[in-house]
């Protein structure tokens, strides 16, 4: 069984520290930081405290940004966790943390700057180890304690070290705590939720990776595969996909907007793309049609038991579409193989020269199918599918979901299955704590063709902090550096419809109900 004991377990905060180095003014800061520097926590050692003064400011990559008086806080929690804290010399009295990508290895930057903008304390780490990228999995290779950090504890250990740090500043522990994090980051979101319901009491999860392991199987490995050899669709030949789906479908919502508001209306046929001669420009091979066959109608057992759902039509096209999750470079290059392939080499299989064609989806000879296998060796460690929310309830915390309608990688109807499981466990009442938005026209945790620029935290801390609930979320699409779009997300399962009049590019046209 595993155990998620660790360091940090039965440590106290260490308020006597606090009571000398805390500070009230802007002027306090800077010597205030440099004390930290020097400080002794349980399991906790700064590596760094160094004070930034408001202006322009950079990382080890990224373009100068403009920032407040903060306290940037490097330090390790555990053996190998490095995160770093962000503490503003104006502080909202809140803490923020920010969630990873892929298979993390790195500390997520860009995402801390508009919280700590905001007045909040803010955090990340690289979930225990250093990669050279979110596509690197040979870190995992026969160190067991790594992937637990990445699949499970790392966030609860930075939480942990967080309110400890945060208490020794300011002299006060966080009026609220909050996470946010999308795709590995909404995997992050969910496991806390479930696993760790004292650590936050607000959470936002985007386009979360919580069912682990059959993602990896049925999005990662049977999308990459059902493009193998003749099957293999280039990025040019993508819009023949999605124009033909907007064709069929865009106008079933009542408005045409190259948008599908909820695509599991549309079931067009990828069989009437087949070619009827030589020429294959504006039409698919057999081959090809019978890979985004597959692709839509995802991952079953032989007797058709779905394993994972399939990707939904709309949003193939752009650069974040088809072009990148399911054609990639060239054939076997695509992200999902490119992502998939380093867990099943570095973390199932434990070889690094593992071909993912060999890959067994059915048992046979006596042998349990590597689904099975994976899901014995893996599944509790990685999959965050428990639909208990109560101790998480229980504490007062709201929890928002969103997840992109057009997501080429992890498919939305993940997260739709997800709340609903959660929603026949808890009951009717579970919206009083956890709303699930489905964004239309949206790709992986960002861009697409439909209205995909949004802010949850400020949603998440009014329901939080006055409780009041968001009944719908304004997004908005910009081109040429303007808005051009917007639109309100509704609380699933209520979607935007048109009023009949009024401008399709304004928000203020579309109420929230149910079709």
């Amino acid at each position: 069984m595993l155990s998620r004991e660790h360091p940090m377990t039965a440590f106290k905060f260490i308020l006597t520290l606090a009571a000398t180095i805390a500070f009230a003014t802007p002027s306090r800061a800077e010597p205030a930081c440099e004390k930290l520097a020097t400080a002794r926590f349980p399991a906790i050692t700064i590596t760094s405290a160094t004070a930034i003064p408001a202006g322009p400011f950079s990382w080890s990559t990224g373009a100068p940004v403009q920032v407040p008086a903060f306290c940037r806080v490097v330090a390790v929690v555990g053996a190998e966790v490095r995160f770093e804290l962000w503490m503003p010399a104006q502080w909202n009295s809140r803490l923020l943390s920010v969630g990873n990508g892929g298979l993390a290895g790195t500390i997520s930057y860009a995402p801390m700057v508009k919280p700590l903008q905001e007045g909040y304390a803010t955090s990340s780490t690289d979930t225990g180890h250093a990669a050279a990228g979110t596509n690197d999995g040979a870190w995992a290779l026969n160190h067991y304690e790594r992937i637990v950090n990445f699949a499970d504890r790392a966030i609860h250990l930075m939480a942990e070290a967080d309110k400890v740090i945060l208490a020794a500043f300011y002299g006060a522990q966080p009026a609220h705590a909050y996470f946010s994090g999308c795709s590995q980051g909404g995997h992050e979101a969910l496991i806390e939720a479930q696993r760790y319901p004292a650590d936050y009491d607000g959470i936002i999860a985007g386009d979360p990776a919580n069912y682990w392991t059959h993602h990896y199987v049925g999005g990662h490995l049977w999308s990459g595969m059902a493009t193998d050899g003749d099957a293999y669709i280039p990025a040019a030949e993508v819009p023949i996909i999605a124009d033909a789906v907007n064709a069929a479908c865009d106008e079933l919502d009542g408005v045409k907007d190259g948008v599908l508001s909820d695509p599991r209306r549309c079931h067009f046929d990828p069989a009437k793309l087949l070619c009827a001669g030589s020429d294959t420009s504006a039409c698919l091979t057999a081959p090809q049609v019978g890979a985004v066959a597959k692709i839509w109608g995802g991952l079953k057992t032989a007797d058709g038991r779905q394993i994972w759902p399939g990707l939904v039509p709309g949003g193939e096209a752009g650069p974040g579409g088809w072009a990148n999750w399911i054609t990639g470079a060239g054939p076997g290059r695509s992200g999902h193989l490119n992502l998939g392939i380093p867990f099943f080499r570095f973390m199932l299989f434990d070889d690094p020269g593992w071909d993912y064609h060999s890959f067994r989806f059915e048992a046979a000879d006596g042998f349990d199918s590597d689904i099975d296998y994976l899901d014995a060796k893996l599944g509790a460690l990685f999959n965050a599918i428990n639909p208990d929310l109560s101790a998480f309830k229980a504490r007062g915390g709201k929890l928002i979901q969103y997840h992109g309608w057009s997501d080429p990688d992890i498919t939305p109807l993940n997260s739709i299955n997800y709340y609903e499981s959660v929603l026949a466990t808890m009951g009717p009442k579970t919206t009083d704590f956890y709303r699930l938005y489905m964004v239309p026209g949206m790709q992986h945790c960002s861009g697409g063709p439909g209205a995909t620029t949004f802010d949850m935290i400020a949603p998440l801390d009014r329901w939080a902090t006055a409780g009041t609930a968001p009944e719908r979320v304004t997004a908005s699409k910009s081109a040429n550096g303007s808005v051009v779009r917007t639109r309100p997300l509704c609380p699933y399962p209520l979607e935007a419809k048109w009023k009949g009049s009024g401008s399709t590019d304004d928000a203020a046209s579309f109420f929230c109900a149910q079709r």
